[in-house]
């Protein structure tokens, strides 16, 4: 069926993806690839304003008739990672590559603009699309700084629209949330000080690893004692760092973790809990410990109307079958910030290998994918924004 959806100009959209993959750049670093997408616009003949919240660019593509603005959001940083996928456009800035396929999701929206124009969207068509390539969507808030740029102030935007890329889904598949789409995130930090000495005489010290230890362990009981097992909630420790010797105890500890919940008071109660525990733990082996939270991305929520509008065209572009309603996922997205400040969807893309059980999974340094997910994005996409207006006059 893929194959059935394959553009004329498949090798173009792969071509470019992959030139995207080979020189990955972190989050507001962002310059090879903001210089890559305006040239491509510029070949596109499509006016665009670069410098937005860092690296990001907004171009738009525009009829000349009154109508809704609909935008397209595309993100553009990649991850800290050496990859290991043993491809000929692997990663050549080392340390650096596309695992959230974020290439993929610049080389979609390219592709949809060119299909309208391709379509003569501009001549049929009304209102106008804004393509947002948004930086720094790993960790680094790029939305929110477009956003505080000031790029959209004026801006009357009736829908704006992302995807992403999944390999747990085949291609051709796509996957949409009811509402709840993705979590919030918050990340913490915990300082703890004790007594440092002599591995051989514990007695005379406060040890911060044993104190450390506790509190993972402890920090787990949140989401198995403290939250109702019908609710979703992460609580993760990535990071546990102390110590210079094996027989030295030493004065300090960091432990560092994340997050992740689909509710707001919820999401409150757990980083409430999380601090009770982490104070317990300092009284207990009467050691300092301090937290410092920081605050991440919201909720990501998709508007109904626009799940409802996104699930029809995707019916009818990849039959009822190939559309999936999903729940949410814990993993969180900066698109969120866009979604609050206008009605908004994210559509998950199946890019699964074909004849892999279990395709390697995003941030993975094996990340790899079906490069048909770029032909059925851009058709997907193309779809929702010409026929958005035409959609809002039968409502």
């Amino acid at each position: 069926m893929t194959e059935k959806l394959l553009l004329s100009f498949h090798d173009w959209l792969s071509t470019l993806r992959r030139d995207f993959h080979e020189f990955p750049e972190l989050a507001y670093r962002e310059e090879r690839t903001a210089a890559k997408i305006a040239e491509v616009l510029d070949k596109l003949e499509i006016p665009f304003r670069t410098g937005i919240g860092g690296t990001g660019i907004v171009a738009s593509l525009a009829t000349g008739r009154p109508g809704p603005t609909v935008a397209l959001r595309a993100d553009m940083d990649a991850l800290p990672l050496e990859e290991k996928a043993d491809v000929p456009f692997r990663s050549k800035n080392a340390g650096r590559m596309h695992a959230c396929g974020h290439d993929a999701h610049m080389a979609i929206a390219l592709g949809t603009a060119r299909l309208l124009i391709e379509r003569g969207w501009q001549d049929s068509g009304t209102g106008r699309v804004l393509l947002i390539f948004q930086p720094a969507e790993e960790g680094g808030g790029g939305a929110n700084a477009m956003l505080d740029s000031g790029a959209f102030d004026g801006e009357q935007i009736s829908a704006v629209f992302s995807g992403h890329v999944h390999p747990e889904l085949p291609a051709g598949r796509i996957g949409i949330a009811r509402d709840v789409c993705n979590a919030a995130s918050d990340a913490f930090v915990v300082k703890i000080v004790g007594k440092g000495g002599h591995g051989a005489y514990p007695d005379l010290c406060r040890d911060p690893i044993v104190a450390g230890a506790h509190l993972v362990a402890q920090l787990q009981t949140i989401v198995s004692r403290d939250v109702s097992p019908m609710k979703n909630v992460v609580v993760t420790i990535g990071k546990f760092q102390a110590g210079t010797a094996r027989n030295i105890i030493p004065d300090e500890a960091w432990l560092e973790g994340t997050v992740r919940t689909l509710d707001p008071e919820l999401r409150a109660a757990v980083l409430s809990r999380l601090e009770e525990i982490a104070r317990g733990i300092g009284i207990s082996h009467r050691v300092s410990c301090t937290v410092q939270m920081i605050e991440g991305y919201p909720l990501l929520v998709n508007d109904p109307s626009l799940v409802k509008y996104a699930t029809r065209i995707g019916e009818e572009i990849l039959g009822v079958s190939n559309v999936g309603m999903e729940n949410p996922r814990m993993g969180s997205e900066d698109f969120a910030y866009f979604a609050q400040m206008w009605p908004g969807i994210l559509v998950r893309l199946g890019c699964g290998i074909p004849g892999e059980d279990v395709s390697p999974g995003l941030h993975s340094a094996w990340f790899e994918m079906d490069e048909s997910v770029l032909d059925i994005g851009v058709r997907l996409f193309a779809g929702m924004l010409e026929k958005y207006a035409e959609a809002q006059e039968c409502l």
